[in-house]
Formats: C-alpha cells, sequence, structure tokens
C-alpha cells in the first residue's frame, strides 16, 4: 500500500501541475466549457490516472529496473498525450497560441524532471539503492520540494505574463516570438541533456547542478521577455493605428475650416452676382443663377455630423466616405455623447468592423450596403453593424445555425490570417462587455453585435 501511494503521489505531483498549466493563460470564452468545469475535469483526469499508472506497476510485482523505467515512460507518454489531446478540443483558440503555451509548460516538466534527478544524483548516489519504482520515498520527496519552489516562480514569471500575451496578442503578431520560444525551449532541452549525460556522476555538484539551475532561470527570463515584448509590439500597433486614425480627424477639420473659408468667400460672390442681376432687373436670370447656385450646394460633399462623440464621429466619416466612394449605401443612426472609453479602443473596435464591413461589400456581385447602429442602453455602448456579404467560412466546430456566434467560428480567406473580429472580441470583453457575429445566407447579411459596459470603467481620457 506505501508503495501504491508513493506511486500515485509522484505521479499526480509532477503530472497535475502541467496539464492544469497548459490551460490557465485562456480565457473563459477561449474554453469550450467553463473554467470550473474543465479544472475539475482535469483533476479528477489527473486523479485517475495517477491510480491506473500505480496500479499497473504495482500489479505487475516488478523487481528489474529496466522493466518498471520502459512502463512507467510509457504510461507517462499516453497520458501527455491523452492530456493534449484534450487540449487542443477543449480550448477554441489558433493553433499558434495551444502550441506556444504547450512549449512553455514543456519546459517546466522538463526543468522540474531533470532537477530532481540531478540533485538525487548529486546528493543520494552514494546511497547504494535499486529503486524499483520510479517514485520512491526520496524521489517523492524530492518532487514535492522542487514543484513547491518552481510552481510559483513558473506561475508568476512566466503564465501570468503568458495569459496577458495570450489575450492581447492576436496569432499574426505572434510568428517571430512563437519561434522564439520554440528554439530556446530546444536550446534548454539540449543544455540539460548535455549536463546529464557528460557530467552525471556524483559530486558534479559546480559542473551540474549550478549550471541547470542557472539554465532554469534564464530560460524563464527569456520567456518573460518574449511575451513582455510581444505585448509591447502589440500596443505599439495598436497606438499607431490610433494616431493614424486621428491624424485622419485632423486633416478632415482642416478639410472642413478650409470648405468654410472657401463657401464664404463663394457666398461673397454669388451675393455680388445676385445683387447685379436685381438692379438690371433680369429676374428670370437671377432664378436660373438661383436654382444653380442651390443645385451645386447639394452636391457638395457631405460633412455630416453623425453623433456628439468626437472619437466615433470621427470615424464614421472616415469610413462611411470611404464606403460611399465606392459606391456602398450606407445608413447611420448614432446616438452617443461622452464616453467612458479610450478613443484607441473605439478605434480599434470601429476601425476593424467597418473595414471588415467594406471589404465584404467590395466581395459582393449586387446591391452594397452597410447599417450602423450606435447608441448607448443603461450602462453600455451597443454597436450594430450589418453589411451586404456573398459567403462566409465557418470553423467546422461551430454548426452552420443562424444564431449568433464568437469570432472563432468564422474564420479569414486571406493567405496571410485575418483578426479583425477577434480584435473587436477582445475590446470588448477589455470594457466587460461581448461581441457576437451573425451570417443570413439567404439574405445575404453578416451582422456584428458589440456590448461594451462603460460602469465603473476609470478611462484617463475621455471622449
Amino acid at each position: 500500500m506505501v508503495v501504491f501511494l508513493e506511486n500515485a503521489l509522484g505521479f499526480l505531483t509532477q503530472f497535475f501541475p502541467c496539464a492544469l498549466m497548459i490551460f490557465l493563460p485562456f480565457s473563459e470564452e477561449d474554453c469550450r466549457f467553463g473554467r470550473r468545469s474543465v479544472f475539475a475535469g482535469i483533476t479528477a483526469g489527473s486523479v485517475l490516472m495517477s491510480i491506473v499508472f500505480s496500479a499497473v506497476l504495482c500489479l505487475r510485482d516488478m523487481e528489474r529496473y529496466p522493466e518498471h523505467v520502459a512502463i512507467s515512460n510509457f504510461l507517462m507518454t499516453a497520458a501527455v498525450l491523452a492530456i493534449l489531446a484534450v487540449y487542443v478540443w477543449l480550448v477554441r483558440q489558433s493553433v499558434v497560441k495551444k502550441f506556444a503555451v504547450f512549449f512553455v509548460v514543456l519546459f517546466y516538466a522538463a526543468a522540474v524532471f531533470f532537477l530532481v534527478n540531478v540533485i538525487y544524483y548529486v546528493f543520494f548516489s552514494y546511497v547504494p539503492e535499486i529503486a524499483l519504482y520510479p517514485y520512491t520515498s526520496r524521489f517523492l520527496l524530492l518532487y514535492l520540494g522542487v514543484t513547491a519552489l518552481m510552481l510559483p516562480i513558473m506561475l508568476g514569471a512566466v503564465i501570468h505574463p503568458l495569459r496577458e500575451y495570450i489575450q492581447k496578442v492576436e496569432p499574426g503578431y505572434m510568428k517571430r516570438e512563437f519561434l522564439a520560444a520554440i528554439l530556446s525551449t530546444v536550446a534548454y532541452f539540449a543544455g540539460m541533456v548535455y549536463l546529464n549525460v557528460f557530467f552525471g556522476g556524483r559530486g558534479m555538484f559546480a559542473a551540474v547542478f549550478l549550471p541547470m539551475v542557472l539554465l532554469t532561470v534564464s530560460q524563464i527570463f527569456i520567456y518573460w521577455l518574449i511575451f513582455r515584448e510581444s505585448v509591447r509590439r502589440k500596443q505599439d500597433s495598436d497606438h499607431q493605428r490610433a494616431m493614424e486614425i486621428r491624424q485622419l480627424q485632423y486633416e478632415m477639420i482642416v478639410g472642413d475650416m478650409e470648405n468654410t473659408l472657401r463657401m464664404r468667400h463663394d457666398l461673397h460672390h454669388h451675393y455680388n452676382v445676385l445683387n447685379d442681376l436685381l438692379q438690371e432687373g433680369k429676374l428670370d436670370e437671377m432664378k436660373e443663377y438661383l436654382s444653380e447656385v442651390i443645385d451645386t450646394t447639394v452636391r457638395r460633399e457631405n460633412n455630416e455630423i453623425y453623433c456628439e462623440n468626437v472619437a466615433v464621429n470621427g470615424l464614421l466619416q472616415y469610413y462611411i466616405g470611404h464606403a460611399e466612394a465606392e459606391k456602398i449605401h450606407c445608413q447611420v443612426q448614432a446616438k452617443c455623447g461622452e464616453l467612458a472609453i479610450e478613443p484607441a479602443d473605439l478605434t480599434v473596435l470601429l476601425g476593424n468592423a467597418m473595414e471588415n464591413a467594406i471589404k465584404a461589400c467590395l466581395k459582393c456581385p449586387g446591391p452594397r450596403s452597410i447599417r450602423i447602429e450606435i447608441g448607448t442602453v443603461q450602462d453600455s455602448l451597443v454597436i450594430e453593424i450589418l453589411n451586404s456579404c456573398e459567403s462566409v467560412q465557418r470553423d467546422r466546430r461551430f454548426r452552420p445555425e443562424k444564431g449568433f456566434l464568437p469570432a472563432e467560428a468564422f474564420l479569414s480567406d486571406r493567405a496571410q490570417g485575418g483578426y479583425g473580429l477577434k480584435s473587436i472580441t477582445h475590446t470588448a470583453q477589455k470594457y466587460g462587455g461581448s461581441a457576437e457575429f451573425s451570417f443570413d445566407g439567404e439574405k445575404k447579411m453578416f451582422t456584428a453585435r458589440i456590448r461594451m459596459n462603460m460602469r465603473g470603467i476609470q478611462s484617463t481620457n475621455i471622449c
């Protein structure tokens, strides 16, 4: 019974933290089920695997060391493959993000395994002992001690920034960081194997243990830098995009001022012409000239004010002007004043939504239209955008029903990938809201419905 408990607890100590950590960076919306259900299932599955692992070893009543090593390695590999399959199925995120997390957790598992074995051989190899089972009392105590030391460091220094990284950064920004994570992990494994194979003898504390600790700490720092740099790049990109929109708004304001001066000059000219015609008694010519002036005024560029919010109004003017230049009919109903939402976030949200709508319309052979409704309901900003859309590509995991679906349900047809819908969702979730999308194949219409909670949001720039 003691051997059974030692092996079950040892397996659980080594396996369970890794199984749990691969799910920690993902949000509630990223999983097919709630986080509590996922964590409860992982806990129950890990306990069951531990019992099966120990039972198989004890029932064989092995007396040869190589045989129990082979069987224990086989059982551990099967458990890892099983949890990996469940992980890939449960998490509804890009493959790049899922495998980035997997490699990080794989590093943690390798670090704990090598540290335990190095400590054992350095400090306990002088004790003559034939390990008939993988988790003897000494190994169990070492796994518990190393896990108690490494797990808090891993959670605080790597998993926490990794969670921020996963939620903020789109897969398109992750290629460089993903490659760096793989290469650094492979280099870490190579260093561990080299130290363990060539310097694994007794008494090699300075040659094995200290370099291994330094390698592990360095790798944690490398991961932290990778994730922080990626988040910073994404923030810089969002800031640059916001600055571009603000520059466009500034140019529109300058253009409006120039139009006003031009209109004042034209108006002064019209007054002189009408006055001359009136003094000469040419009433028919005066009526004809006045009719031409009215028609020209009506055909002037539309500088309509859509709402009182400066940021929203500027974005609508820019994108609606672009849509109308492409012969897309736009219908706008916007009622919003001051909003406790950062202009940069409004830029990301409305910019992505309108760009997607315009691109979808341009692919439609028939009538093209965009309908925009923006308003506040209690303490929430609600945005609904309907646009013409010929077709969409859905993820196979979601049924092709007419209901509203998350961003992950719709795939991009661009070769480089498209992540606008996920950016919209992330921005809405930042303000305690949500974003959902729907495609009506009969009406050929795509709908984006967004809600952002403004209650209690602290904003340094209220527009």
